[in-house]
Parts: structure tokens; C-alpha cells; sequence
């Protein structure tokens, strides 16, 4: 990084979503040790816009199919748009930058986290799917590189910070992942099979996008992350452990050899994990959120997933049983779309990933071009049977 007076050049891939918005949120605590130098979003032209006007980055990625010269008009003099074939990949590779944070949504992102890897930048990983998606092909990018991720997600960052900040796992025997149970956590099975839209996107603890809420409801979210944690931190499936926690308070634990546990506590805030990524290795004070009182916590619960009410957990983990883990989360994302649409039930989602992992449980994408391509392939299964 060079003197301390420089400052950390982020980029910021899917800047407008929820993650990207509170990610800028960062930058603007930290205006003496951060700098924007690239942003990206999909459809919000208004707030990629308003974003560049204040940040003044060097380049603007826009991934959408219309809008171009409306946006281009509205960005301030000296920066860069980039749209068109490969529009993130050739961003991230135009400017010098000391991190990307990689909050695109779906599997959308997998191309740019492949591009970051072969070029040994830096990311901070808010988009699971890469991962997910990517599965051995990208465990194996990871290795031959030596590029540096950090994680994100709460829980993920919950587990990094439980092993000293690595990813070493040698001596556990056993990780956490903690599940809010979404706003369907004390529902009957005939209720979350026939809940509205309106209902299963209110959560009762975090504040996201659309799809991340509803894979919260249906717990298709915490089995996501018990993928990325399967490649993460190279733990067997069996020893990646999902516990119901409605405070959303403890984000991770790790069970030792010993059986001494190591738990990870913090506010309901994700811009505390994204702090620690961005401005990582540095440890600074975290002034957007009061710091926990626990005197006034009360009661922390811990309790079971019941995966007959939520099938997609179980799916999670016979996905990664079967290497089928990118045909698990293409057609979560298909399912949860036709769900948002009013196409299916909330209860058909399951169904519709099962049926998708069952049909294609014999292909395993060896390379990006063949995971692309069941992208395609397991979408157009899917729309033409629905």
C-alpha cells in the first residue's frame, strides 16, 4: 500500500443492491483511509449515477440492456463508462484497485470473482453464489493463486474472526452457522407453503434484497451458506452445522478438538462485517451501530432447523453430497423469481431445486464456459416446465 497516508482504492461491483449501498456507507466513515475507484450496478441508472457524482470514480460498469446514453450524460467529467460484452471483468481490469467488493447479485458475479482470481485482486466476497456456483473450479482458482478473500457474509466473517482471521481449520471439529429462522420460524408447514410475497419479505431482524429475503424465509439462504462454508474453510459437510438463533446476535461458532467453543457476537448490522473486509487488516472503531449492552440482551435462544418445513437446507446439503451445488442455487434463483412473479407457491421452490439437482446430478462443470452454460441449460429446464 506504500505510505499510510495512501489511500485503499475499492472498487464496488453492484453498488445500488443493499450490500453495495451499505458498502458506500463504509467509505463515506472512512474518507481518510478509502477511495472509491470503480462502481457497477444492473438497472438503477439514477443511483449508480448519484453514487459517481459523489464518489468521483475513474470507471462506471453498467451490466444492463438499456440506459446507456441516459446515464452517460448524467456522470461527472473524468470518469470512464464501461457497458457491453464482459462489462464487469473489463472494469475490474481497468483500473488499479486494492480490493473488490463483490456484491452482484446471483451467479452474474461468478465472471468478475474468476477475473479477480486470475489476477491475483484482492475481493471481499458479499456474493455467494460465486462460490457456490463455481465450486471446485473456483477452490482450485483460489489455490493456484493464492488471491486473498475475504468474507462477508456475517456468518462467514463470524467464522474467519473465531480462527484468528484465516482460514485454518486443522484443529476444529466443528463449525456454526446461525440461522435467524426468518418470519416463518414458528409457522405451520400449511402456512409457509401458501404464504404471500408480502409476508415472507419481512424479516424479522435484517434489512436486504428482495431474493436474499426470501432465501432467508425459506432457509434456502442459510444452505448457500453452509456451501460457502464447505469451500471456505475446506470442512467436511457433516461438520457444518446449522443452529436457529432469533436474535441473530451470536453469527458463528467453532467447535474445537478439544470441545472448546470460540463464538463470534455482534450487532445485526452487515456493515460490520463489511468494515472488517474493507479496511482489513486494520481493526477500526465501528461508530454505525451502538456497541452490544449485555446487560440489556436478555434471553439468546438456540434451537433446531425443523428441515421438513424447510426442505431447501436439507437440499443444500445433499448438493454438496452429489456435486450438484450449482444446479442447487441456479434454480433457487429461477424458483425464487417465478415465486416473486406470482408464477408458483412459496411451498413449489423446494420442489423446483430438487427436481433441478435430480435432472442434472450427472454434469460437473470442469471450467467458467461449461458452469455458464448449465446456468442456461437448468433456466431453460426450468421455465419451460413452469
Amino acid at each position: 500500500m506504500g505510505d499510510a497516508i495512501d489511500l485503499k482504492k475499492i472498487s464496488i461491483l453492484g453498488a445500488t443492491g443493499s450490500v453495495g449501498s451499505q458498502a458506500l456507507e463504509i467509505v463515506r466513515a472512512f474518507p481518510d483511509k478509502l477511495k472509491v475507484v470503480c462502481l457497477s450496478a444492473n438497472e438503477d441508472i439514477e443511483g449508480l449515477a448519484a453514487a459517481a457524482n459523489e464518489f468521483k470514480p475513474e470507471v462506471v460498469a453498467f451490466t444492463g440492456s438499456d440506459g446507456q446514453q441516459k446515464l452517460a450524460s448524467m456522470l461527472p467529467d473524468g470518469t470512464e463508462l464501461i457497458y457491453g460484452k464482459n462489462t464487469l471483468e473489463r472494469a475490474v481490469m481497468s483500473v488499479d484497485t486494492d480490493l473488490v467488493v463483490l456484491a452482484v447479485l446471483g451467479i452474474a458475479g461468478l465472471p468478475a470473482f474468476f477475473s479477480c482470481l486470475e489476477n491475483n485482486i484482492p475481493v471481499a466476497l458479499a456474493n455467494k453464489e460465486s462460490l457456490v456456483c463455481g465450486a471446485d473450479v473456483a477452490q482450485k482458482r483460489m489455490d493456484e493463486t493464492g488471491t486473498q478473500v475475504l468474507p462477508v457474509d456475517s456468518e462467514h466473517s463470524g467464522i474467519f474472526q473465531c480462527l484468528g482471521n484465516s482460514y485454518d481449520t486443522q484443529d476444529v471439529e466443528r463449525i456454526w452457522i446461525t440461522a435467524s429462522g426468518g418470519p416463518f420460524l414458528y409457522a405451520s408447514k400449511e402456512e409457509i407453503d401458501n404464504a404471500p410475497v408480502e409476508r415472507a419479505l419481512k424479516h424479522p431482524n435484517w434489512s436486504m434484497g428482495e431474493k436474499i429475503t426470501i432465501d432467508s424465509a425459506s432457509l434456502a439462504n442459510k444452505g448457500l451458506e453452509v456451501i460457502e462454508a464447505f469451500y471456505l474453510f475446506r470442512m467436511p459437510a457433516d461438520k457444518i452445522n446449522v443452529v436457529v438463533h432469533p436474535q441473530s446476535l451470536i453469527h458463528a461458532m467453532v467447535e474445537m478438538k478439544d470441545s472448546s467453543v470460540t463464538a463470534q457476537i455482534g450487532p445485526v448490522d452487515m456493515r460490520l462485517p463489511l468494515q472488517k473486509a474493507m479496511l482489513y487488516p486494520e481493526m477500526c472503531k465501528f461508530s454505525m451501530n451502538k456497541p452490544l449492552n449485555f446487560l440489556e440482551i436478555g434471553t439468546i435462544e438456540l434451537l433446531p432447523p425443523d428441515m421438513e418445513r424447510f426442505p431447501c437446507l436439507k437440499l443444500a446439503y445433499d448438493a454438496i453430497e452429489n456435486d450438484v451445488t450449482a444446479a442447487y442455487n441456479i434454480a433457487d434463483e429461477e424458483a425464487v423469481d417465478l415465486y416473486i412473479r406470482g408464477r408458483i407457491r412459496f411451498g413449489e421452490i423446494s420442489g423446483i431445486v430438487e427436481d433441478a439437482m435430480a435432472k442434472f446430478a450427472g454434469v460437473h462443470p470442469g471450467s467458467l464456459v461449461e458452469i455458464m452454460d448449465l446456468d442456461e441449460r437448468v433456466r431453460e429446464y426450468i421455465r419451460q416446465k413452469n
